[in-house]
């Protein structure tokens, strides 16, 4: 499925992805699309901010945090029953232990909501997204200024998923800018080794 034909012709081709990208159309199914839509429509979002800056998209947290001043992972509330088929999907997926997957976040864009450019900065090994209920371009640069001039983007299709490890993980920025539609993503990430 795809909107535009660009998502066709990103990986019908001999197109280089850096290392440690990996992008799966049809993670989910429509069903379970549909059951993750009924579900956030029951959560309670949060208003999402930083640096006294109020972002217009809205999140849920859950699991191990870490704790950067202690250099060390926190234990908080656990996965929530219905992600947990995911999260077993996932380690399937990553050949890891299911144990691995310790932090799940849940995230609302509303129309024009946006990320931007930054890595991820705690000790998690592999971060996987999965987006449903609309689409989303995702942006990646290298994480040096005299790089950065090259972008790769993305269209993520609704019930797509993509993994960020090894070099993208660690030596890319990425973004989202802003969105057209209203889109949910969930955002897993596992324990190092």
């Amino acid at each position: 499925m795809t909107r535009s034909g660009a998502q066709a012709k990103l990986f019908d081709t001999q197109v280089h992805l850096p290392q440690g990208l990996v992008y799966r159309p049809e993670f989910i199914t429509p069903e379970e699309e549909w059951t993750l839509l009924a579900y956030c429509d029951t959560l309670p979002f949060k208003q999402s901010r930083l640096k006294g800056y109020t972002a217009k998209r809205r999140y849920l947290h859950f699991g191990y945090e870490y704790d950067r001043q202690r250099d060390v992972f926190v234990q908080g509330e656990p996965l929530p029953r219905f992600l947990d088929p995911l999260a077993r999907r996932i380690a399937k997926w990553l050949d890891i232990p299911r144990a691995r997957i310790v932090e799940a976040l849940l995230l609302e864009y509303p129309p024009s909501a946006a990320i931007g450019w930054h890595v991820d900065r705690e000790r998690f090994e592999h971060i996987v997204g999965i987006s449903f209920g609309g689409w989303c371009t995702m942006r990646w640069r290298k994480d040096l200024k005299r790089e950065r001039n090259h972008i790769l983007k993305m269209e993520l299709e609704p019930r797509s998923a993509y993994v960020m490890q090894k070099e993208i993980r660690w030596q890319w920025q990425h973004s989202v800018p802003p969105t057209k539609t209203l889109r949910y993503s969930i955002t897993f990430r596992t324990l190092p080794k």
